[in-house]
């Protein structure tokens, strides 16, 4: 029995470790995207793109993720917000429509600029932006 133990207990281990260098959190948020930000320099890239009101308004989950990063500081992520396949789909896209295709830039929004990170965590849907 003891030995059934100490199996479960290391298989259980090994995946743990195993999920943390894959990214899988099986027990973690179950969104497909995950979407954070973080304060910028405003001259830290060539590519640069402004959201306006309308833009952030329409998709509450990046207002919250640009809100929470405002009070943060440069080089540190917000917490991120967890996305559904659509609804990340949409935003990666919106994004990219709204940027003309660019990304990977310096985001202004109300005065301040920001990084946008949208990332698939599944990255087989096709789907892909990776902002």
């Amino acid at each position: 029995m003891r030995r059934r133990q100490y199996l479960a207990a290391g298989t259980t281990g090994l995946a743990g470790a195993l999920a943390g260098c894959t990214g899988f959190d099986p027990f973690g948020p179950s969104g497909e995207w995950k979407l954070r930000a973080m304060p910028a320099d405003p001259n830290a890239s060539d590519y640069t793109c402004t959201l306006n009101d309308s833009f952030v308004s329409a998709h509450p989950h990046l207002k919250t993720v640009l809100s929470r990063a405002r009070d943060g500081e440069r080089g540190t992520w917000s917490d991120p917000v967890y996305l559904d396949a659509k609804t990340g789909n949409d935003l990666g896209t919106d994004l990219s429509e709204h940027c003309q295709g660019g990304f990977r830039g310096v985001y202004f929004y109300d005065g301040d600029a920001f990084f946008v990170s949208l990332i698939d965590r599944h990255p087989g849907n096709g789907k892909g932006h990776d902002h």
